[in-house]
């Protein structure tokens, strides 16, 4: 007979399974629209929705206004350093923060080990 751990290592992952494949999640995804039904004169029948066919193309914005030039070694190096800078910063804020959270996570951990 098999024992209930044993058992739970068996149906648990199928289990698991069976929910995300049931339930699949929509978590990073964009939603698409659904198409638009348009309904027909005494008819049940429903038709897609092609509005975007057939319509007028617009004109290409004209982007010349904008000049682009391929930067310098000199200005490279700048921007990166500035980005260096920046991220140096952002590094030692979370690292500062993660210390300011864990604290309260120490002090329990004192007081179960330590108390009398």
């Amino acid at each position: 007979m098999m024992s209930c751990r044993s058992l739970l290592a068996a149906v648990g992952p199928i289990c698991a399974l069976l929910v995300l494949a049931a339930h699949p999640s929509d978590a990073f995804t964009t939603i698409q629209p659904a198409a638009h039904t348009v309904s027909t004169t005494g008819a049940s029948a429903t038709s897609l929705y092609l509005g975007n066919f057939g319509k007028k193309k617009e004109p290409q914005e004209d982007l010349s206004y904008i000049e682009t030039r391929d930067m310098t070694r000199e200005e490279m190096e700048a921007i990166n350093k500035q980005n260096e800078d920046i991220m140096n910063m952002e590094l030692s804020a979370m690292t500062g923060f993660s210390l300011v959270l864990s604290i309260p996570i120490l002090y329990l951990c004192w007081v179960a080990f330590f108390s009398d």
